[in-house]
């Protein structure tokens, strides 16, 4: 079931995710499954959908990439195998000579349904053969008939009560038979020889069981009868009396014996859990269950050996700030950007295109018109909506001729009005009413450091910026506590009309920033900038010139 998963390779964009992050994801998935098998290329996303990014999936009728918490392995990404299980009623022989047959040391057992209910290990059945050394009660440990019947290979002569279960204290007759006679209690289970006289008197002595140890052809009618009369088992084994003692003795059903603190782990447990787990286990393992506690496999000392880590390709982004976390912890074969370089390193060289253009998806198009791979009209409407939602409809400074004309291939692709289709992506975009302050702070938030500073900026677009006033002192609020908990040097919110030049900008941390970047005044934490910024070109290069 989960054999596949080390082919896989994730393709993810930044957290807070934006149009270009998501739909550069589902158009390089696209194309790596086309050019490459030997892999399966899955779009992932690092954070909730925007209402513009929700609008795009919705009217190109495609679902929404799988969210990824972390990039840090987990028990999901290893090869499982099928666990070796055993039954609470199996007996003590049936596991050894599975963990034997098999080369293992721990067996889980678990019910019908599959559930688990313990595990046991080489060290359990060594120390129960032990403890039990010259001590024979099955008083408290009961031995199913049928397990002893199949451990012995013996057979059921009389069986007039219908016992299903042997107790009592076990005695060895082997001995003179005064000696018998006087050490036998009633409820005894005798096992002896072929000696028809101390059976008789074995009988009428009251045990409950007598097991015939050589050949049953020695057991005479007359025990036969006696023992229907009074009620007595009667089994008969193959095995000399010693052996038959012994394999009594590994009769003993594994629920008796079976360890109930078992080291148990879920499907997405990361990995340095796992080996933490498995390192303090006494059996050095870890079960692996599902919600339902089903057995789904165990991971030993064995299966950790090797580095598992999570195989991805980033889009729009190559700052570890912005990445998912674990980022560091996971295997980059790729980096598709079109932004600053940042500080993501790798331990392997990879391939990485980063390309000073607007927009992610206009890199991911080329590369489909370059391979010369049919593109889908859905795929061709995502990328013509990161395309124009990156660059604001192909007018920010960002913009190149490279972005206006892949857009207009696509356009044609998808059978798209570009007008009529990009005033509903911008309406989608702008639309704030009923978004919470902290909503609208992180409707497109990315963190950045500049040196030994930590930054985090945030871009909205609105019509009416009225709307956006009448829940400025609870934006502020939400920026104050940000830069609180994650101690950030200065946050900073972007507020766009696509139809007027200049940012409005609400500020807090260290304002000088600001006013030093662009030769303004911060007042009530806020400042007017007289031309429509890129964040990426305009903003963040400004910023960080103003901290050299």
């Amino acid at each position: 079931m989960f054999t596949g998963n080390q082919k896989r390779v994730f393709i993810i964009g930044h957290k807070n995710p934006d149009s270009d992050s998501i739909c550069s994801a589902i158009g390089y998935a696209y194309l790596k499954n086309v050019l490459d098998e030997n892999y399966l290329y899955v779009p992932a996303r690092a954070g909730d959908l925007n209402s513009e990014t929700g609008f795009v999936l919705e009217r190109f009728e495609i679902e929404s990439p799988m969210e990824i918490e972390s990039l840090a392995a987990n028990v999901s990404d290893m090869e499982l195998k099928k666990p070796i299980v055993a039954s609470p009623n199996d007996s003590i022989r049936d596991v050894a000579s599975l963990m034997k047959g098999k080369n293992i040391r721990t067996v889980p057992v678990i019910d019908s349904s599959k559930k688990l209910l313990g595990l046991v290990g080489l060290k359990d059945i060594a120390e129960y053969y032990i403890d039990n050394l010259g001590r024979k009660n099955l008083t408290t440990t009961p031995i199913d008939l049928n397990i002893l019947i199949g451990t012995l290979k013996g057979k059921v002569i009389a069986n007039p009560k219908s016992i299903e279960k042997l107790t009592g204290r076990v005695f060895i007759a082997a001995m003179q038979k005064t000696t018998i006679l006087n050490k036998i209690q009633t409820g005894d289970v005798i096992i002896l020889g072929d000696r028809s006289d101390i059976q008789i008197d074995a009988i009428n002595s009251g045990c409950s069981a007598l097991i015939i140890t050589g050949d049953s052809a020695a057991i005479s009618h007359e025990v036969n009868r006696l023992a229907t009369k009074k009620g007595t088992l009667i089994i008969s084994s193959p095995h000399d009396t010693f052996t038959t003692a012994r394999l009594l003795d590994l009769s003993t059903p594994l629920y008796s014996i079976m360890s109930r603190d078992v080291p148990v782990a879920g499907l997405y447990t990361r990995i340095s859990e796992i080996k933490q787990k498995v390192v303090e286990s006494k059996y050095r393992c870890s079960l692996i269950v599902d919600s339902d506690n089903r057995l789904i496999s165990i991971v030993t000392r064995t299966d950790l050996l090797h580095p598992i880590r999570k195989k991805v390709i980033l889009v729009d982004h190559n700052e570890t700030a912005q990445a998912v976390d674990g980022v560091q912890e996971a295997d980059i074969l790729e980096i598709i950007d079109h932004h600053r370089v940042g500080d993501i390193s790798t331990l392997m060289p990879i391939h990485v295109c980063n390309d000073p253009i607007g927009s992610t998806c206009t890199i991911i198009a080329e590369l489909m018109f370059l391979h010369r791979i049919a593109i889908p009209r859905d795929i061709a409407g995502l990328l013509l909506s990161g395309i124009l939602s990156d660059t604001l409809l192909l007018t920010l400074s960002t913009t190149t001729e490279r972005d206006k004309e892949v857009a207009r291939k696509l356009v044609r692709i998808a059978d798209i009005k570009i007008e009529e289709y990009g005033k509903e992506l911008l309406t989608a975009s702008i639309n704030i009413k009923g978004k919470t302050a902290k909503e609208i702070l992180f409707h497109d938030f990315k963190e950045y450091s500049l040196g030994d500073k930590k930054i985090a900026v945030s871009q909205i677009m609105v019509i009416d910026k009225e709307e956006i006033r009448a829940k400025e002192s609870d934006i502020k609020l939400e920026m104050a506590k940000l830069c609180a908990e994650k101690r950030y040097d200065l946050v900073a919110l972007l507020i766009t009309n696509p139809l007027e030049t200049g940012e409005e900008v609400l500020v807090k941390g260290e304002k000088r920033i600001i006013e030093k970047a662009f030769a303004v005044e911060v007042q009530n934490d806020k400042c007017y900038i007289p031309q429509t910024l890129s964040r990426k070109r305009d903003f963040i290069p400004k910023i960080g010139y103003a901290l050299v």
